[in-house]
């Protein structure tokens, strides 16, 4: 049991690692319009509104990631098969609140769930704890 935890708490960091890391590209490659402060929630609505197609695809991208990784590190640490629906549904918690604080279009919240479960579904077609036994 306290594997699955474990694995279940370091699958959670390292998604959330994913994510950031993945979405400060998006930042570099999609800066914000001049004059809008991130950390104004009233600028984030604005931010969102004003950035082009390929910056929505890439912060889908970046959930589905963040639970593909996430999740395989979560079934690799626990030997759970179910592990990494975890991370995945935890993910797709995630992406509800963020399309709920932040006005996207109705295919970004679609792929808000979407997204981390395709992952998560992914994740669940590796070999649970490690390496697929030989082929003989």
């Amino acid at each position: 049991m306290l594997r699955t935890i474990l694995g279940i708490v370091a699958g959670v960091v390292l998604a959330f690692v994913v994510i950031m890391a993945l979405e400060m590209v998006s930042y570099v490659a999609f800066p914000p319009p001049a004059g809008l402060d991130p950390a104004d929630p009233e600028d984030v609505k604005r931010i969102a509104a004003a950035a082009p197609m390929a910056a929505k695809v890439w912060v889908v991208f970046c959930w589905f990631a963040g639970a593909l990784a996430g999740g395989w590190l979560a079934r690799r640490l626990s030997r759970t098969g179910w592990a990494g629906w975890v991370i995945a549904g935890l993910i797709a918690v995630g992406g509800i609140a963020n399309v709920l604080m932040i006005p996207h279009p109705l295919w970004m919240q679609i792929a808000a769930v979407a997204a981390p479960l395709l992952g998560g579904w992914i994740v669940t077609r590796l070999p649970v704890g490690g390496s697929a036994p030989a082929a003989g």
